[in-house]
């Protein structure tokens, strides 16, 4: 049987939280196949569980960030979202 143990990602920078997320980018695993992505993650609190949920997304290329990037830019330019 494989050795199916994850190790805790290695934390490279923390940005400011936004809401409930966080927003880290983050080494995935030590070695050859080690990858860098960006990791924008729900935090959850409560009285049995503290941590990183399932809920979020990886950005794993420059191409993904520069289509997140002028995605976020048309919300801010359009004025999609209200206050």
């Amino acid at each position: 049987m494989a050795n199916t143990t994850r190790t805790e990602p290695i934390v490279i920078r923390e940005f400011p939280q936004i809401g409930k997320y966080r927003v880290r980018v983050v080494r995935s695993s030590a070695g050859p196949k080690a990858t860098i992505v960006l990791d924008i993650r729900e935090y959850a609190k409560s009285e049995t569980f503290e941590g990183f949920t399932r809920r979020g997304i990886r950005i794993a290329s420059p191409a993904e960030a520069q289509n997140l990037l002028d995605i976020m830019r048309a919300v801010t330019d359009e004025r999609l979202l209200k206050d």
